[in-house]
């Protein structure tokens, strides 16, 4: 795979999971609309991005973020390993205070990474946090709308999302009281790449950490 020059590209991070503030400004909804329309119109018909197949298994059970990270960084030629990641990163604990609270994934990764059943997640923060020891081109898109990331990647930027197990909602999420507030968090959470799509066929291409790709 040729490197590609690290200062003529980003990386990008997305957590879709979490609450979204409406504001009923009409300016703001039209503006919203055509960017929408104008992200669309832009965009090829379909992008395929050669982004390096990593497996979290059997070394990191509970590392789909970060395995998900090592393929993106991999991508743009940033030699790093899933491991190696997972080591830098920031941990929590599962409990803090003596079993008063949960460990906050916007702080750490909340549990082991590396015993099954015996970890949770990580968020945005913290990833792009390891992510930043080894670059400075990293941008946390946190918030954006899925035309916008089908955007990034059709201008050729993957993007790390963190989603569910099935790519689809769910309905054990938690809500974690922490020591710095409340956090919803579900058993379910995955982390994964988007490396393409096509629109005819309505298909968005992904990089799972779980060593394939799909669909």
């Amino acid at each position: 795979m040729k490197n590609k020059k690290i200062n003529l590209k980003y990386l990008f991070l997305i957590i879709p999971i979490g609450l979204i503030l409406v504001l009923s400004l009409t300016y703001l909804a039209n503006k919203n609309q055509i960017d929408d329309e104008i992200n669309w119109m832009t965009m090829k018909e379909k992008q395929k991005l050669n982004v390096p197949l990593e497996n979290q298994l059997p070394d990191l059970p509970n590392g789909c973020e970060v395995t998900s990270l090592s393929m993106l960084m991999n991508y743009y030629g940033i030699k790093v390993t899933k491991n190696e990641l997972a080591q830098n990163i920031q941990h929590v604990d599962s409990f803090t205070d003596n079993g008063r609270y949960r460990g906050n994934p916007n702080q750490g990764f909340v549990g082991h990474m590396t015993v099954a059943n015996a970890g949770w997640c990580v968020y945005n923060g913290p990833l792009y946090n390891v992510a930043r020891k080894y670059t400075n081109h990293i941008v946390n898109a946190s918030g954006s709308n899925f035309l916008k990331i089908l955007k990034l990647v059709s201008d050729g930027n993957p993007v790390l999302i963190i989603t569910t197990t099935t790519f689809s909602r769910v309905n054990n999420m938690q809500t974690w009281e922490t020591n710095s507030g409340k956090v919803n968090v579900t058993p379910s959470s995955h982390a994964c790449v988007i490396t393409g799509y096509n629109k005819k066929k309505k298909v968005v291409y992904l990089n799972n950490p779980y060593g394939c790709q799909l669909p």
